[in-house]
């Protein structure tokens, strides 16, 4: 109901103010057309346009004006043209021409502010789009009739033509002589210059309007005299119910208002400039409208802000899943609520003011030290609504100090590891061992044992009674491994030295001693006259012990000794046709050659032996000859050669 008394309240103010003007007062030209009551189209997206509109009442000079216009150069920017002006005159209301002097060329006596969208270089134009003042046509920026500029239209940028409207405001001082414009409430242009002696020939009274045009290029350009409703709430003006809340205008208009229509969005109206601070029924959201009445007779568009009347919050927080041990770090949810508004502030208060923190982001977290604290929080919506405090106790508990005892063994032998509780007042629950292998266990002591020696890293911690874990401590065990080894089976002519290399351990002992330098190191040397084999047994320093057995074979010599025969048949016995050399250092050659002379083998090692093959192609069967040379330990020269039989 109220809404449609509103709306008769306006056709009512809208009927009224068209009676006083029963004249349109503005004259269009060309292609200019009026669009609704305030807002005028000066050409469409066509070639070769010119429009213009101007009010048909003379303006007096000696009189300050200010202006407000809201202006749309068009969406077209590559290929948009030419621009609109804002222009003074005193000759006809029926001025205007196409093309790049936009309706305001070649026109004198004239004042123009040219918002030019088109770069001609004849003018001397910048590069990007852009306003002037110019006087009697001259669109030319290097002629004296260029007052000021050219700068960019828009502060910061080189395009208008983006399809927006902008706020466009012309102001003459007629005091200081000064003609100023603004774009989007920037100061873009001004000039100090009398309009009446210098411009007008001492006559102050001109028409004003504004020209445009297009020529190969084009834009729909438009303009609008300002009617523009707004209001603000006052810098600190809070919203939380039931606090009356003033409403400020701030509406713009070409000329003077005239009534303002309110509607607060919960059934109530008012009709005055600035109504009594409004008190609303109840929280919630709120939906409020302005139109304002111009003078020419026009209603703007509806102006809507929405207006959030807030509610009490409710202070809510969470702690995380106990236990809370000494100096853990708490983190505290925040899971205030309100119905109406947002909040903004959480103001945290630990042990009754000992801390006091405000925060503008939900949540909080501090580490807390043992004993009872008492937590609370209030929190502020941004509506200015404060809620009751809530307050919550915590408990923080001591954790455990548990210390290990152990000691360094062999492999495969059971070690005993033993948890120790240093702090007897927290009981402990439960024990988490890792000794380093992979493996856990979870008793106060334990027995394990470990595959391999090396040093192994122990882990241990503890949970006590009341959930709180210890610190984690870690300690080294040396687990001892042995691995005995003597060297391979070899064979030695008698009396001929033969270094030993064992390895495997820390300790040495060779068995029996018989014929060694030193039974006691890894690396004796042995001087035998029979074949013998030696125990070779290493430890530790916690014993560990393991054996091994080298096998030496001795033949009189140094000799060279060669087989007569041999059958590489694959049963792996006698596959390999080999020189067997006690005493003999270095082989120098080893060549065996068939019936024909030809080369079959050849090698320096008297190891591996011919296997009967040449090229991977078995040998037939038959007499082959060898020959071998070589170096013994003392220095002397072997040599010795003789013949074969290959059997298959």
């Amino acid at each position: 109901m109220r809404s449609r008394l509103l709306y008769a309240l306006l056709l009512l103010c809208f009927s009224n103010v068209l009676m006083a003007q029963p004249v349109n007062p503005y004259h269009t030209n060309g292609s200019a057309f009026s669009e609704n009551c305030n807002c005028y189209t000066l050409t469409n997206e066509q070639t070769t346009q010119s429009g213009s509109v101007w009010n048909k009442n003379k303006i007096d000079l000696t009189q300050s004006f200010d202006y407000k216009f809201n202006i749309n150069l068009g969406s077209r920017d590559a290929d948009g043209a030419d621009g609109m002006v804002f222009v003074l005159q005193n000759i006809d209301i029926s001025v205007g021409t196409t093309g790049e002097g936009m309706g305001f060329g070649g026109v004198t006596p004239s004042i123009g502010i040219p918002i030019d969208t088109w770069q001609n270089g004849n003018h001397n134009d910048p590069a990007y789009d852009h306003i002037s003042i110019n006087r009697d046509g001259d669109m030319n920026h290097t002629s004296a009739n260029n007052l000021a500029g050219p700068v960019s239209a828009i502060s910061g940028r080189d395009n208008i033509e983006d399809g927006q409207w902008h706020t466009f405001r012309v102001i003459w001082n007629a005091t200081t002589k000064t003609l100023s414009a603004q774009i989007d409430g920037v100061d873009r242009v001004q000039a100090i210059i009398d309009l009446v002696p210098n411009v007008f020939s001492n006559n102050p009274l001109v028409f004003w309007g504004f020209t445009a045009g297009t020529g190969g290029s084009y834009n729909r350009q438009r303009f609008c005299t300002s009617l523009n409703p707004g209001f603000a709430l006052g810098a600190n003006q809070l919203t939380c119910f039931p606090t009356p809340i003033q409403f400020s205008d701030n509406s713009a208009s070409f000329g003077t208002i005239v009534k303002w229509f309110w509607d607060f969005g919960d059934g109530t109206t008012a009709d005055v400039q600035t109504p009594p601070p409004h008190v609303y029924p109840a929280p919630g959201n709120y939906e409020v409208k302005l139109n304002i009445l111009g003078n020419n007779g026009c209603v703007s568009d509806t102006f809507k802000q929405k207006i959030i009347v807030g509610s009490k919050p409710v202070a809510e927080f969470e702690l995380p899943p106990p236990p809370y041990c000494n100096e853990q770090i708490i983190a505290l949810k925040d899971a205030s609520k309100v119905d109406y508004g947002s909040i903004n502030s959480w103001n945290w208060n630990i042990d009754n003011g000992q801390t006091v923190v405000t925060n503008t982001s939900p949540g909080y977290q501090q580490p807390f030290t043992l004993g009872q604290h008492t937590i609370q929080l209030q929190v502020r919506s941004k509506e200015g609504c404060v809620s009751d405090p809530v307050s919550q106790p915590l408990q923080m508990s001591a954790s455990p100090q548990v210390d290990m005892t152990f000691s360094d063994t062999c492999f495969r032998v059971p070690v005993l590891f033993t948890g120790i509780n240093l702090s007897p007042a927290i009981p402990v629950r439960q024990w988490y061992w890792s000794p380093g292998d992979g493996t856990r266990d979870s008793s106060s002591s334990i027995y394990h044992s470990y595959a391999k020696g090396g040093p192994f890293y122990v882990k241990l911690y503890a949970v006590a009674d009341n959930g709180c874990y210890s610190d984690t401590i870690n300690e080294t065990i040396n687990i001892y491994e042995t691995h005995a080894f003597a060297g391979n089976d070899t064979l030695v002519t008698d009396n001929q030295p033969l270094p030993l290399n064992g390895s495997g351990g820390i300790f040495y002992s060779w068995s029996p001693p018989d014929g060694l330098s030193d039974p006691n190191i890894a690396n004796p040397v042995a001087l035998i006259k029979k074949s013998t084999s030696y125990v070779l047994t290493v430890s530790t320093p916690m014993g560990c012990a393991s054996m091994d057995t080298i096998n030496i074979k001795v033949f009189k010599g140094p000799a060279i000794y060669v087989p007569n025969a041999f059958s590489p048949n694959g049963d792996r016995r006698n596959d390999r046709f080999r020189v067997t050399a006690p005493g003999i250092t270095e082989i120098y050659f080893f060549r065996i050659f068939n019936r024909y002379g030809q080369l079959v083998y050849n090698s320096t090692s008297a190891k591996d032996g011919w296997d009967g093959t040449l090229n991977g192609q078995p040998q037939p069967t038959g007499t082959y000859v060898w020959m071998v040379k070589g170096k013994d330990f003392a220095g002397q020269v072997h040599e010795k050669k003789g013949t074969f039989m290959l059997i298959r």
